[in-house]
């Protein structure tokens, strides 16, 4: 074969093979991307979207909207037109209203996640969790067991019902019947915040509780299957604290008293200041409310005493609760703590919590792309994150 034909016939064939290697590396990079997880929550909408590089997560975009329907807190007798900005929504008015109004707001976000795909959850208990003893069966007997529970707890029909359970580990001393994790959602809910996402430009994969969720975020963090971690999201609605075991939850609480709306109320009225200048008030810094405070000027002040009695209250749920751990699942107890959602940008938290429960408290965190900063409260999207997670599940 003459010599130019055989550097041609080279020249095409390295062509061809750059050609599938770049399909490859293409089809691979597609892959790598999870889908865009959408936390919606009463006062805010968390987005994330992760990347796993060689068994480590990277994540690589985050989005954060306030609500755009104002909902007026009527139990505080405090009138500022600065409220206004302080949108916040009945889980009622996410069904009855849909969040068209918000996520409007979401439709130039192409260039920020990749892809159409997504995962969502809904705060407020709207997609429900919760943990069930039924009698040993097949699966479907099992799943139309735990819908008609379900049903007679919620005193819904079974076919507005969207349920799911999977059997949770037989760690209890005396358990005589086995236990199911289960959650569950009324259709024209998943119908109607499908169709708002789908105008947003988003399609609706997987609608997940948030303990799931939470579940998932911990599992990105916590690499030892072995190791039982108490995960607590801190809400502006509820605290949810959730026993983890090997990327599944266990067992979750909600604690309904304990959500950052809450507490901003408390210093709104004490302060008599509108919930918008509460929210800054709360997330800002020590050094920055008060210079240089010394530790006697910080049990002195008004917000810091707010702040005790709110950490000393969430710290004694969080210990009943490893109590009921302990006594009910003898061989797994909790290791640490990890806490995410928005109550982690209130100062020195974690230590807070750490020294009054006594187990080492983290927060939730994974490495950041380049195009994102350190300083933006990373683990306020770890339940996005989890949702994000959901894309390799379905592969």
């Amino acid at each position: 074969m003459p010599r130019a034909n055989l550097y041609d016939l080279r020249l095409a064939t390295m062509r061809r093979l750059f050609f599938k290697l770049d399909r490859i590396r293409h089809h691979a990079l597609r892959r790598s991307y999870g889908w865009t997880g959408i936390e919606i929550g009463c006062h805010t909408i968390n987005m994330a979207q992760v990347c796993k590089i060689d068994n480590r997560w990277l994540l690589t975009a985050v989005w954060s909207i306030e609500h755009t329907t104002p909902y007026p807190l009527e139990s505080i007798p405090i009138a500022s037109p600065s409220d206004e900005a302080f949108g916040w929504l009945a889980s009622e008015e996410i069904c009855e209203y849909g969040l068209a109004p918000t996520l409007e707001l979401l439709e130039n976000l192409n260039s920020l996640f990749h892809g159409r795909d997504c995962a969502a959850t809904l705060t407020d208990g709207m997609i429900a969790y919760r943990e069930l003893e039924l009698p040993s069966s097949d699966s479907a007997e099992t799943k139309s067991m735990v819908r008609s529970e379900i049903a007679l707890e919620t005193e819904c029909e079974l076919e507005e019902l969207s349920t799911d359970c999977w059997e949770l580990p037989s760690n209890r001393p005396r358990a005589e019947t086995p236990s199911f994790g289960a959650v569950s959602l009324k259709k024209s809910t998943a119908l109607l915040l499908a169709s708002d996402l789908l105008n947003a430009g988003f399609e609706c994969q997987t609608l997940d509780a948030v303990p799931c969720a939470m579940a998932r975020a911990t599992a990105m963090v916590v690499e030892d299957r072995d190791v039982s971690t108490l995960a607590v999201d801190l809400g502006y609605y509820q605290a949810t604290v959730t026993l983890v075991v090997a990327g599944k939850p266990l067992m979750s609480r909600g604690l309904r008293s304990f959500g950052l709306i809450q507490l901003l109320e408390q210093i709104a009225r004490t302060f008599e200041i509108s919930m918008s200048d509460a929210k800054t008030l709360l997330f800002q810094s020590p050094s920055t409310r008060n210079g240089n405070p010394t530790e006697k000027d910080e049990f002195s002040n008004p917000l810091q005493q707010k702040l005790n009695g709110f950490f000393q209250s969430l710290s004694n749920e969080i210990d009943k609760t490893i109590h009921y751990a302990n006594r009910t699942y003898r061989s797994i107890t909790p290791y640490q703590l990890l806490l995410m959602g928005a109550g982690v940008r209130i100062s020195n938290i974690d230590r807070a919590i750490e020294a009054r429960i006594g187990l080492p408290t983290h927060t939730w965190a994974i490495d950041l792309s380049e195009n994102l900063f350190g300083n933006q409260h990373v683990a306020t999207f770890a339940i996005a994150a989890g949702l994000s997670m959901l894309a390799w599940e379905a592969m």
